[in-house]
């Protein structure tokens, strides 16, 4: 009842503004070509003829399908049906034709078209329209009960690399869709390691909004890669899951289940998960699982997803550091070796409604959460030395604390379909809380020494620092768009928001009840921040043809006023924030295109860079704050040109960037020669830019009477940044040049993938005389082949090199070998059993060295190395025409 009446508040809230209008929208009805029966549950879907964005989908009802509240412009309407050719037809709706009708479309048999084939063609296996690459799953063959990470690794330009990444041209998978909807969307690994290969029809690659964009309709310029997969028509409706359970020597265990039943309103998933045989650094123990619904009802008006995910991990960190911090023609170095033991656990939530109040009006709530808790023992040592080898100081450090954070996100919004065609007006509102405690026991010892390296005095710390942070914000904004002329539309929003914060973190002295009573003010803070703004924005997109533009800008007033409540002061802030953003894409020719971007922002300091807040939990670096930090500015320029013959299954990606900021936000960092004691500063830099640029070329395609893909890429990244260092700027100049190539193919009884690569860097340094270009090399190599009597064989092998430099003394080789033999058992190869070698090079050592504009890094660690296991696994499937009914 509640809910009602919310519904009619806002409808009587916007009713003013407008009359109901006819829907833009299409219609048809779906038969056989032979029989002229309608087709029952044939998945009808419109995407946009420019970029193939997937719009809007639904199934035929007794062969009758309609699809509403689509906005003018050109799309592509596609048909599928099981045992059935695709149909596909383009349409236009606008003010004098705002509903089409195709009548009855007529779908031909597979059967029939196997009689009457006359040319044998090869299944097209890529297509490219406006930023969307869509790749035909069924050109490419992957083994029996195989995962959609299988096939992704088969697809020319995408790459999975060994943390589980999904990467596309070089850029990262943030999203994967299944069918358009969100499925556990904050997790892509998840998702390409739970859906079958074989449900996949198409695989569709594009740059997708933010969610914040879609949220408010107001383009921020952020582009968010994104896969849909779009299911096949006969693995809609079906259950689907996967159980593994393996156990080995040094007490390694795996233990995975997940159960999936889809059907075309609805999808049901469940996962569960405990493991210690995967992680970066030390030996972490993992359990975690989760829920995912989603569902529509009332023939499509209502529709909710929902995803609920829960873990935690245990994990023990042994490891050591060697850092060289440099100074303006000296340097001093430390070493620190350390113990940890971490604990996290985790509870998220995500929720998303979205209901059709009638033709016009639409309401979308979404809602997320989450509830974590961690704790975190430390036990260190350092010892820093100066540059001629005497010691300059040592600390011995010990951390215990415990953290809880949790934190609210709700969004609605409510769109309304003016008389007009394209014309419309939203209104939509948000609330964010955010809320963290946590308990810290700091113990420290800092002794100092002279340059004779002799002790000359030391400092201890031993103090209990309670920390309370809470926040919340609102913001509602209303916007309006309109069709100005055919092909134009501008959409223009208003904005307010507002935000409280408090933040506290105190620090206790033991005194002589031996308790921790005793307050120091030197250490402590205790500050509340009220914050509000306003915004403008004005977005407008341009379609004829060819050719697409969108312009964006928008303005933001932000004023913060932050209250010292321990001394009593206050300060006061006002920041101007723009933003712009432009869009222009070109289709040059059916197989080639061209895109260029240009996006500029203010990015304001944070406020921890400008609260003058003092701590001591490492004596050896300080962190103080900057009131006077102004904000800086962003710019990035972007060029995308794709070519694709389909004809020979060949293609090139040429992408170039270019970012620079103004009046950028560096860090200073003033390094004491006596003490060695590090203290940071952000401040401003006036008279210079950093700049990062980034050229990125790639061909593929199959040679002449060549089976296997192959793929040469060129990758060449630059940058020019700035730092202080001891207050004098500090130029920092790097161009990094990675030439590779690509070999990989897959038959039905075996596949491989082989890839080589170069690195070379080429740094410099203004303040620091030392070569620290790097070079090295890395090649991958996955193998697979079924072997006689149901059994198979396989590997996947990684080799890592870089060489010594100046910085670095020694080289750097790894190998790491994966090994597994396995047997099928049952004709669909339901069940395997397993025997896999991990590490049997034993290299595994958690080794890693980085350099940067002032510091070199060389870290180890404790990680998971060699061991053998036998392991059980069970795919299990029902699809099928019983369950298509």
């Amino acid at each position: 009842m509640k809910n009602l009446i919310t519904i009619s508040i806002l409808w009587c809230c916007f009713t003013f503004t407008a009359y109901a209008q006819s829907n833009n929208g299409v219609k048809g009805i779906v038969a056989d070509t032979s029989s002229k029966a309608n087709l029952d549950g044939a998945t009808v879907t419109v995407v946009n003829a420019k970029d193939s964005i997937l719009q809007k989908f639904t199934y035929t009802s007794k062969g009758a399908f309609a699809i509403n509240n689509l906005k003018p412009g050109s799309y592509m309407l596609l048909v599928n049906y099981a045992d059935y050719a695709d149909y596909s037809e383009s349409f236009k709706l606008d003010a004098a034709k705002p509903v089409h009708d195709f009548g009855k479309l007529v779908l031909v048999s597979k059967a029939m078209l196997l009689n009457e084939v006359i040319i044998k063609s090869k299944a097209v296996a890529m297509k490219i329209k406006g930023d969307t690459t869509m790749f035909n799953a069924a050109a490419y063959i992957t083994q029996k009960n195989a995962k959609v990470d299988d096939l992704l690794k088969q697809l020319p330009g995408m790459r999975i690399n060994q943390s589980g990444v999904i990467i596309f041209q070089g850029e990262e998978v943030k999203r994967i869709l299944v069918d358009g909807e969100e499925f556990y969307s904050d997790d892509p690994t998840l998702v390409s390691k739970m859906v079958r290969a074989d449900m996949v029809g198409n695989v569709l690659v594009y740059n997708d909004k933010s969610t914040e964009a879609k949220q408010t309709g107001v383009e921020d310029g952020v582009k968010v890669k994104t896969i849909n997969l779009q299911l096949r028509e006969d693995k809609r409706r079906g259950i689907f899951g996967k159980a593994e359970a393996g156990y080995g020597a040094g007490d390694y265990y795996i233990g995975k289940l997940s159960f999936n039943k889809f059907n075309p309103k609805e999808k049901i998933s469940g996962f569960g998960n405990a493991y210690n045989t995967g992680g970066d650094a030390g030996a972490p123990k993992n359990r975690d699982g989760g829920l995912h619904y989603d569902g529509k009802w009332n023939t499509d008006k209502q529709s909710v997803n929902a995803d609920y995910k829960t873990g935690a991990v245990d994990n023990n960190i042994i490891g050591n550091t060697l850092t060289q911090n440099n100074q303006p023609g000296n340097y001093n170095r430390s070493l620190q070796d350390r113990t940890t033991h971490d604990y996290n656990s985790y509870q998220v939530a995500d929720l998303i409604l979205n209901s059709k109040i009638d033709s016009t009006t639409t309401v979308s709530l979404s809602a997320n959460g989450r509830d974590a808790y961690s704790e975190s023992q430390t036990l260190g040592h350092t010892d820093t030395h100066r540059a001629n080898g005497v010691m300059l100081n040592d600390n011995s450090n010990k951390t215990d604390g415990k953290n809880n954070n949790r934190f609210a996100n709700t969004f609605v919004r409510l769109t309304k379909r003016l008389a007009k065609p394209g014309r419309s007006i939203g209104l939509s509102a948000s609330g964010f809380f955010n809320e963290s405690k946590s308990q810290d026991y700091v113990s420290s010892v800092l002794r100092l020494y002279n340059d004779q390296g002799i002790r000359i005095d030391s400092t201890v710390v031993n103090q209990y620092k309670p920390y309370i942070s809470n926040s919340n914000n609102f913001s509602t904004s209303v916007s309006f768009s309109d069709q100005l002329f055919k092909g134009f539309t501008a959409t223009a929003t208003y904005g307010l928001s507002g935000g409280n914060t408090n933040q506290s973190t105190l620090s206790y002295n033991k005194s002589a009840a031996n308790i921790y009573d005793v307050f120091d003010p030197t250490f402590s803070s205790d500050f509340s921040t009220r914050k509000s703004g306003s915004s403008y924005n004005l977005f407008a997109v341009y379609r004829k043809n060819k050719v697409t533009a969108n312009v964006s800008g928008s303005y933001s007033a932000t004023s913060f006023k932050q209250t010292d409540h321990l001394v009593d002061t206050m300060l006061t802030r006002h920041f101007d924030n723009w933003r712009a953003y432009a869009d222009l894409y070109f289709q040059l020719t059916k197989a080639a295109s061209i895109t260029l971007n240009y996006n500029g922002n203010t990015s304001q300091p944070s406020i921890t860079q400008i609260q003058p807040l003092r701590q001591n939990t490492d004596q050896l670096n300080i962190t103080i704050g900057n009131p006077v930090l102004k904000p800086e500015f962003n710019n990035s320029f972007n060029l995308n040109y794709r070519v694709y013959r389909s004809s020979a299954d060949q293609g090139m990606n040429f992408r170039v960037n270019y970012s620079t900021r103004l009046n950028a936000i560096l860090r200073n960092r003033i390094t004491d020669t006596i003490s060695g004691i590090n203290t940071y500063q952000w401040t401003n830099l006036k008279e210079k830019s950093p700049t990062n640029w980034n050229v990125y070329v790639e061909f593929y395609g199959r040679l002449t009477k060549q089976a296997f893909l192959l793929s040469p890429s060129l990758t060449v990244d630059g940058s020019t940044y700035y730092s202080y260092i001891n207050s004098q700027l500090n130029t920092t100049k790097s161009t990094t040049y990675n030439p590779g190539i690509s070999i990989s193919n897959s038959k039905p009884g075996y596949n491989y993938y082989f890839d080589l690569g170069i690195n070379y860097t080429v740094n410099s340094s203004s303040l620091q005389a030392v070569n620290n270009n790097t070079r090295g090399y890395f090649a991958h190599l996955n193998l697979f082949s079924k072997l006689p009597f149901n059994f198979y064989i396989g590997d996947e092998a990684s080799y890592e090199f870089t060489a010594k430099n100046q910085v670095f003394a020694d080289d750097f080789h790894r190998v790491l070998l994966k090994v597994y033999l396995g047997k099928n058992f049952f004709k669909e190869e339901t069940l395997k059993v397993i025997l896999s070698g991990n590490d049997l090079f034993n290299q595994n050592t958690g080794y890693s060295r980085t350099g940067t504009q002032d510091n070199f890094v060389e870290e180890r660690h404790n990680t998971i190395r060699r061991y053998f296991m036998l392991m059980v696994t069970w795919d299990f499937s029902k699809f099928g025409k019983s369950l298509q009914r």
